[in-house]
């Protein structure tokens, strides 16, 4: 199991109220500017990855099986209109053209995370999520039935998100993919901010 956790930039009050305009307010303009602001980490967690990885010496295998993000609840969603992790996810994807896969699914409405305490985040995102079995089944046949894959290897994720607070939105839903693999992961996370 391997856990990389990487974030586009430190939170600034400015930073902060960009997010805040495009994540509650609607302001959607921001979107390709904040998602932009993740290709310098991009670029800095795909070097961490190939370091770990053998395979880069040996053959052309991409370095990201998937791309995927933290889902949220469809009370989040309906709220806003829109899941600001999956949108960068998207970007990022396309812009690198990587697959994007759909892993994760929220299991239940939580109160906003910005409002808690570590211990309660914690204890909130216990069982939160769980993984998408068709997924999580498409994404293992694509990668290992190609010619290239023949050899035996973890199947390398990164996981999109917005902010990484305390690690554990990360932390569960690693812990859910790895559950439901039939296969090694290793999970990279990147953030827009790390608050």
């Amino acid at each position: 199991m391997f856990i990389a956790n990487r974030s586009a930039v430190q939170y600034s009050s400015e930073m902060r109220e960009w997010l805040a305009q495009y994540k509650y307010r609607g302001n959607e303009r921001l979107e390709p500017l904040l998602a932009q602001m993740m290709f310098p980490a991009f670029i800095a967690i795909t070097k961490e990855a190939e370091k770990q990885s053998f395979l880069t010496q040996i053959s052309p295998i991409p370095i990201w099986d998937a791309v995927t993000f933290v889902p949220v609840s469809s009370e989040r969603a309906e709220e806003r209109g829109f899941n600001q992790a999956e949108r960068f996810a998207s970007i990022l994807a396309n812009q690198h053209q990587l697959p994007l896969y759909d892993l994760l699914v929220r299991e239940r409405h939580t109160g906003k995370q910005s409002f808690k305490t570590r211990l309660e985040r914690m204890k909130d995102t216990q069982r939160l999520f769980h993984a998408n079995p068709h997924a999580m089944t498409l994404l293992q046949n694509n990668v290992l039935s190609s010619p290239m894959n023949a050899q035996s290897r973890s199947l390398r994720i990164l996981l999109v998100d917005d902010i990484y607070t305390t690690g554990s939105t990360i932390g569960a839903c690693a812990a859910a993919l790895h559950q439901h693999s039939e296969v090694p992961l290793d999970i990279y996370s990147l953030t827009w901010a790390r608050s």
